[in-house]
């Protein structure tokens, strides 16, 4: 699994107060200054490895981990562990224990909208934010839909629910165009699928997230510098490009022809978006990675 191999990214198991476990992958030197990044519902750090060295390449320290319940991260039983409230505690536990005062904060998707509520809850922690393709800005028809489909009595089967073809299906359909999936793809979204735990977590947060779009008075009460990447093909979130441009401070950078997934399947045109914002400057170049 991502980051095994790949030179200048480094994983580790980090404790956070209460007992739980969470995967934490970092590239860049130690002393630079943080960049947190917070990846999507069923996804993994894999989604960011075109930012992470691309960051990392301006001097700054890019941390990513994987949410409870996902990837290598310990997974609770109880679907009252993953409530937002649950999950934004995790964030705020982990920049404790890596004593990260304030960070700027990317988030995608499900990661986006925590992303967005540590800055509204905790300004002084997020100097500046970023959000791809997010959950918050407008209603997801999608989720009620897969809320019927995996009923929370399949539960027991959970380690029997994901063979490699949904996972092919899913990420194929989280792409604007499926011909960019890159093979090796696959199977890193889908080898964390297969540990127990995964689907009742997934599953869970169906059930007790806070999906809905946060009131335009909320959206308009973010302190931070906002940059706004939006897949124009993006079949799970659509019309959020309209909730985009009522956020004060908010620069939007619609990918075109991008997906849900625009921040890996638009990598070169979002990087050098997310670099230019964070660093104030010209663009610097992605460096390579593994696609």
């Amino acid at each position: 699994m991502y980051p095994a191999g790949v030179p200048g990214v480094a994983a580790r198991m980090l404790p956070i107060p209460g007992g739980l476990r969470l995967r934490v992958v970092e590239s860049g030197p130690a002393s630079g200054e943080p960049v947190l990044l917070v990846h999507g519902w069923g996804a993994s750090v894999y989604t960011y490895r075109h930012l992470l060295p691309a960051i990392a390449h301006t001097g700054r320290r890019a941390i990513a981990f994987a949410l409870r319940g996902h990837g290598l991260s310990d997974k609770p039983e109880a679907t009252a562990d993953y409530t937002t409230a649950a999950l934004l505690g995790d964030l705020h536990a982990l920049m404790d224990a890596m004593e990260l005062a304030r960070a700027d904060v990317i988030g995608h998707s499900l990661g986006g909208s925590l992303a967005l509520r540590l800055a509204l809850e905790s300004p002084d922690r997020v100097r500046k934010l970023v959000l791809a393709d997010p959950v918050g800005l407008s209603n997801i028809p999608l989720r009620r839909i897969a809320h019927r489909l995996t009923p929370r009595v399949l539960n027991k089967f959970a380690r029997y629910l994901v063979p490699r073809w949904v996972t092919s299906f899913l990420v194929h359909g989280a792409y604007g165009n499926p011909l960019r999936v890159p093979a090796e793809a696959i199977d890193e979204y889908w080898a964390p699928t297969q540990f127990p735990g995964y689907y009742r977590a997934v599953r869970g947060l169906l059930d007790v997230f806070s999906w809905e779009p946060l009131p335009p008075e909320r959206l308009a009460s973010v302190r931070a510098p906002i940059l706004l990447g939006l897949g124009t093909a993006d079949r799970l979130i659509p019309r959020t490009k309209e909730s985009a441009a009522k956020i004060p401070n908010a620069t939007v950078v619609l990918l075109k022809g991008g997906g849900h997934l625009a921040i890996e399947e638009c990598a070169t045109e979002i990087n050098a978006a997310i670099v230019g914002f964070l660093t104030g400057s010209e663009p610097v170049a992605t460096s390579p990675t593994r696609s």
